[in-house]
């Protein structure tokens, strides 16, 4: 069937104009148009049987004939899911999944650099200190608990399971274990399982039940000396309780690359802290013109998929907004 795709920011996906072309040598009666602004956009918003990009609150009233809106990122967040949106029919998608490599060798980085006590040997460094930091970990004899099995945590838990590790992997969605996941328990078992891990990996999306998930009391179930890895979202992680439980011991190490505040203010403890290694949301930079491909190709074939009544890829759970 033809149908109107309105492009509105954010644009993610290259130049519109390039993106136009694309999406209409691709898909057979797709008519697209573009506005630089919600506000620019209301007219053509009236007719609009699919949004590529944000629709306000304000603004989601004027698409009578809306039924499919594209996010442009993995991770839509709470802005996206006002309860006019969730009420409604409309279906939202998102682009999960164009990430999954790069986001696993980030988090295999923090822990090959906490394995190989790269944490201390940095500050060592700086003090143009000499002499061994403690002895390497035998990756073989460790056990990763990874929270969230979707695409790069799956990815993450191939790449822990290459390295001997032992993998305990728990997802909402899943009923089987995914390659190398050795176990797979579900949500109301993991905290009970916190304490068989030497590592914690954080990949689950922010919704209202994950928001403070990692809070003092998750952290004293945490096996004493361990180590917390989020490259999820900030708001999983409630930051005080982990500069306490750090200062404790409770937690040896985290290798954090997002924060309940961004930037991560200059005075914050963690800066300082001795087995903290910070990035500062950088899991997925670089690859731009690999992952502007993906995003473009996600939407292409959901365009198709919509183009010829198909169910669409990617498609969120508006409730729990992922």
């Amino acid at each position: 069937m033809s149908f109107k795709l309105l492009l509105l920011p954010p644009f993610l996906s290259g130049p519109a104009g390039l993106l136009i072309r694309t999406l209409e040598d691709s898909v057979p009666g797709i008519r697209v148009v573009v506005a630089d602004t919600p506000e620019a956009g209301i007219n053509d918003l009236r007719d609009a049987d699919a949004v590529y990009g944000f629709i306000p609150p304000d603004l989601f009233g004027r698409a009578k004939k809306l039924q499919w809106i594209a996010g442009p990122m993995a991770g839509l967040g709470e802005a996206w899911f006002y309860p006019a949106l969730v009420k409604s029919d409309v279906v939202v998608t998102n682009v999960r999944g164009i990430y999954n490599e790069q986001l696993a060798a980030h988090i295999m980085a923090f822990i090959l650099a906490f394995s190989h006590r790269f944490d201390r040997y940095f500050l060592q460094q700086v003090a143009k200190g000499w002499g061994h930091a403690g002895t390497n970990m035998d990756l073989r004899a460790q056990t990763v608990l990874i929270l969230g099995l979707g695409g790069s945590g799956a990815e993450s838990a191939r790449l822990c399971h290459e390295f001997g590790m032992h993998v305990i992997g728990c997802d909402v969605r899943l009923q089987s274990p995914p390659a190398g996941v050795q176990e797979l328990v579900p949500l109301a078992e993991m905290p009970n399982r916190l304490g068989d891990a030497d590592f914690i990996v954080v990949t689950v999306p922010e919704t209202p039940t994950t928001r403070g998930l990692f809070n003092a009391a998750m952290f004293s179930r945490m096996k004493h000396g361990s180590y917390l890895i989020n490259i999820a979202r900030g708001a999983l992680v409630k930051l005080d309780d982990l500069v306490e439980a750090l200062r404790s011991g409770q937690v040896a190490g985290a290798g954090l690359d997002v924060f309940e505040i961004e930037p991560l203010p200059a005075d914050h403890p963690l800066w300082t802290l001795p087995g903290v290694l910070i990035t500062p949301h950088a899991a997925i930079n670089g690859a731009e013109e690999d992952q502007q491909h993906r995003r473009v190709q996600t939407l292409v074939e959901n365009c198709r998929r919509f183009a010829a009544g198909e169910p669409l890829i990617n498609a969120v759970d508006k409730h729990s907004w992922f």
